[in-house]
Formats: C-alpha cells, sequence, structure tokens
C-alpha cells in the first residue's frame, strides 16, 4: 500500500530552443535555455521515475543539447541514493526522445505508457517524426493503460492528449500537497499562469490541448510543468 510520495526533480541536461517551441506564437526570433527533467518519486516503498530525459548529449544529436557529467541519470540518482535497478515503476509522460532516454537504464521496473501513444510513436504525421526514436522505443517492453486511471496507492495517470494523442499526466500524493507532473502539456509555468493558457509549440491537437489545460486548472493541483528551470529551486516536493 503506502502512499505520501516525496518527488525529487532531476536536472539531465539543457537544450536550447526558439521560444516558440516551448509557447506556441511566443516571442518568434527568440531563442531560450531549457531544461531536460526527469522526476524520481517515492513514499519509502515504491520507487518510481516519471521520465528519464534524453539519451546522453554526444555533440551530434538533438542539437543544440549541452549535459555536464553531473547531469547524467546514475550521477543524478546516485546524489538522493538511489541506483536505477532499485526502481520499481517508470511512467512515460509522452515517447519524446527527451523523455525516455535513460530507459534502458531501469532494468528491474515496468513500465507504463498511454496505448494511443505508443501508436502513435511508430506512425507519427512526418512533421513531428523527429520527436519519436522509434529504435529507442522499441528497446522498452511498455505496459499500456487506456485513459485515466490509478496506477499506486498515491498515483494517479491522467490523459491528456493535445502536444501528442497520448500525452499524461501524473498526478501524485505528497504529505503536504497534491502535484501534477504534466509532461509538455504544460511546458513553462509561463504558459499556465497566462491569460489565456499557452499551449506548447509543438502539438497534434489544439482544441483538445486548451480542454486539458482547463482541466488541469479546474482541478487546482500544484502543477509542475515539464521544460521550466523553476521546478528547481526547491530540492524535492513533499
Amino acid at each position: 500500500m503506502r502512499g505520501k510520495y516525496v518527488i525529487y526533480p532531476l536536472h539531465l541536461g539543457t537544450i536550447v530552443r526558439p521560444k516558440i517551441n516551448m509557447a506556441y506564437m511566443k516571442d518568434p526570433g527568440t531563442e531560450e535555455e531549457y531544461p531536460i527533467i526527469a522526476w524520481y518519486l517515492t513514499d519509502g516503498f515504491h520507487k518510481i521515475m516519471v521520465d528519464t530525459g534524453g539519451i546522453p548529449a554526444d555533440g551530434l544529436h538533438y542539437l543544440p543539447y549541452m549535459q555536464t557529467p553531473k547531469q547524467t541519470m546514475e550521477r543524478s540518482l546516485r546524489r538522493i541514493g538511489v541506483l536505477p535497478e532499485e526502481v520499481t515503476h517508470v511512467i512515460s509522460t509522452h515517447l519524446h526522445w527527451d523523455h525516455i532516454g535513460s530507459n534502458h537504464l531501469f532494468t528491474n521496473a515496468e513500465f507504463f505508457v498511454q496505448l494511443v501513444e505508443l501508436q502513435y510513436a511508430f506512425a507519427p504525421l512526418p512533421i513531428h517524426k523527429g520527436g519519436y526514436n522509434a529504435a529507442m522505443i522499441r528497446e522498452t517492453n511498455y505496459n499500456t493503460v487506456h485513459g485515466d486511471c490509478d496506477l499506486l496507492p498515491g498515483i494517479s495517470l491522467l490523459s491528456t492528449p493535445g502536444h501528442s494523442p497520448g500525452s499524461q499526466s501524473v498526478l501524485i500524493e505528497t504529505k503536504e500537497e497534491e502535484y501534477m507532473i504534466t509532461g509538455d502539456c504544460i511546458a513553462l509555468y509561463e504558459c499556465y499562469e497566462s491569460e489565456p493558457m499557452i499551449p506548447n509549440g509543438v502539438h497534434t491537437d489544439l482544441i483538445e490541448y486548451y480542454n486539458q489545460m482547463e482541466r488541469i486548472k479546474r482541478m487546482k493541483k500544484k502543477v509542475l510543468p515539464g521544460h521550466d528551470f523553476k521546478v528547481f529551486t526547491q530540492g524535492c516536493y513533499q
């Protein structure tokens, strides 16, 4: 059973992208740095990852993309006393390259993704093909889920499509709050706090995207966005 998690954001590298990539139609012509983020959750019993970051930065792929030696998944987990093989569950908010790149390290974990996301990843529209690495996705044996579901005590999955057809958010109970890790459904705090709210610049269904952002706002949970440096202003959430 258990529940009541502590949430640790892991900074696994930095990408440089046009602002409109993260915030639709916002500040065209400008570029900014954005973190690649994964999340470690534990209630003292379950050990869970939400996303696993990108592939190791090699100076060749997904540029501009930088990663210091301290930002590898292994080093990031070691700092909080965790080994990858101890992780029991991995939840993928979606299957873009910067969210599944270290899946192979979690050799004893069960993996969870929305079925429609897995299907789309192998046959995306040409404009979205660059976001998916089919060979890397095939290396993971996924359990598929269909829409909203309770995964574990204190952990629920919410279908929040729009950025991709099978994007999902993760609702987590901690001692003090309920937090929602939104993946790229809400990329930046700025996107969530603007009026009107701003979707990610990469999306497959803009109307559905707005519907899901409005749904998240109605739920009134503490939101943890997918690519915002501000999530690191406190070491963990509990």
